[in-house]
């Protein structure tokens, strides 16, 4: 039993080997992370159809235990990626409540569930569970940039598509009133109380037109018809906020800056490049990765510890509000003991765009949204010791759409100062951020009306 556990303990921290799994599974561009991309998406595709499959009686009765067992393969196949996921990944806590980790965990319950109860009389109740399975769909969205790009939309369009929503839902209960003074008092009318009157209106507003409840006075039917015909008229609307979105997200990254022949893979200064001969990771926390390297100058030279530091990507964001004003935060910063001014920022959560993470937090942060957004600066902290990226965006005509929405580990203010305000606090070095700083003098270098 020590034994084992000691064997327990040296796998739990064998960083070197968390590091090799974690570029085959997180990871595209070596040949085994593609391979494993490959096979991923191919047992997703596969998993999918054998649950189409299941549902076809005729085809359950011949194929049934060659499906079963298929699923059995599959539901290993999938619980050892998501363990494998959890033991590699810098942040385990992180993973598992994501988005992609939860529809992970989902796509391996529904036969566990199945294998705790047993053939009970409730199984029937239980195997509905299964139909989780179909959750693996949503994975695709992993490999897909227009997946990801539909999903920032609809992130960002978010706020018009609720007020969207809400306009639709007291349209519908002020139609379906209306036709319940109109068809109520009509015997044997199906329009007996509002709810069913508000049905109605919502089965034809969106122009499915079911037939079970039809009106019979003449205003009765004059209603339905202008019914009908706004239906087509508002149809579109969700379609074409998603469809704008998405045109400028991909406007924006369009415009991204592309890499030069110096960065390219193709650069004769590709030759200038260390070569990595061994890696070693000291630590990996949350909020804390360090890593040391073996690497290879191309004079010959060999330094045998060189560290990096690995973060996540960051953002921030220059906010200006429609009357020119620059939303700030203020908050204490424990490393220097000092409470100052700040742009809104943050970090990009696994598997997140960075515009999208920097619309996140400012309305995580501030209550901010909407606007037009552009990336203004891309910036590197320490290129020689940390691997991480910022994206700073100009964020103008933001509004004020919400209360602040701030973790427990999070405590600031917000503020709002003009343009002359802020220029002034940069000359007396009142903001201690250089990431922040950097954007906010290349703001003012182009912005000459303050």
């Amino acid at each position: 039993m020590k034994k084992l556990k000691n064997y327990w303990h040296q796998l739990m921290h064998n960083e070197a080997l968390k590091r090799k799994i974690y570029l085959i599974i997180f990871e595209s561009d070596t040949p085994a992370g593609k391979f494993f991309d490959v096979a991923l998406i191919l047992f997703i595709l596969l998993s999918i159809l054998v649950v189409i499959a299941e549902s076809i009686q005729g085809v359950s009765e011949v194929a049934g235990p060659y499906l079963r067992v298929a699923e059995y393969l599959f539901t290993f196949f999938f619980t050892a990626e998501y363990l494998l996921r959890l033991y590699c990944s810098p942040s385990p806590r992180g993973y598992a409540l994501s988005f992609f980790g939860i529809v992970d965990l989902l796509a391996t319950l529904p036969l566990y569930i199945t294998w705790i109860f047993g053939p009970a009389r409730y199984l029937l109740i239980i195997r509905t569970f299964r139909l989780i399975r179909v959750f693996r769909i949503f994975k695709l969205f992993n490999f897909l940039e227009e997946g990801r790009l539909l999903l920032h939309s609809l992130y960002a369009s978010s706020a018009k598509i609720g007020v969207f929503f809400l306009f639709v839902l007291i349209l519908v209960i002020s139609i379906g009133t209306m036709m319940f003074m109109i068809e109520g008092q009509q015997p044997d009318t199906a329009f007996n109380n509002i709810p069913n009157c508000i049905y109605w209106a919502v089965v034809t507003l969106t122009t499915v037109g079911y037939g079970d409840i039809t009106p019979v006075t003449p205003m009765g039917r004059f209603l339905s018809a202008v019914v009908m015909l706004l239906g087509y008229t508002i149809i579109a609307v969700p379609t074409g906020i998603v469809s704008a979105s998405m045109i400028q997200n991909r406007h924006r990254k369009k415009e991204e800056p592309q890499p030069t022949e110096s960065t390219s893979k193709k650069s004769p200064l590709k030759e200038r490049e260390w070569q990595t001969l061994e890696s070693e990771y000291l630590i990996r926390r949350p909020w804390l990765t360090a890593r040391r390297d073996t690497v290879k100058l191309p004079n010959g030279t060999v330094i045998p510890e060189y560290y990096v530091l690995e973060y996540p990507t960051w953002v921030n964001v220059i906010a200006l509000t429609d009357d020119g004003k620059f939303v700030l935060v203020r908050q204490y910063r424990h490393a220097l003991g000092e409470t100052r001014y700040e742009l809104c920022a943050g970090v990009c959560e696994e598997g997140e765009e960075p515009l999208a993470a920097a619309q996140r937090e400012l309305f995580e942060e501030t209550g901010y949204s909407g606007g037009e957004w552009e990336l203004w600066m891309t910036l590197s902290a320490n290129a020689s010791s940390m691997n991480n990226l910022t994206y700073c965006y100009l964020a103008t005509g933001v509004k004020r759409t919400s209360t602040q929405h701030l973790e427990p580990t999070e405590d600031l203010t917000v503020h709002l100062v003009t343009r002359k305000r802020l220029f002034a606090m940069l000359k007396a070095d009142e903001f201690r951020q250089a990431l922040m700083m950097a954007p906010l003098w290349k703001y003012f270098s182009q912005v000459r009306n303050f």
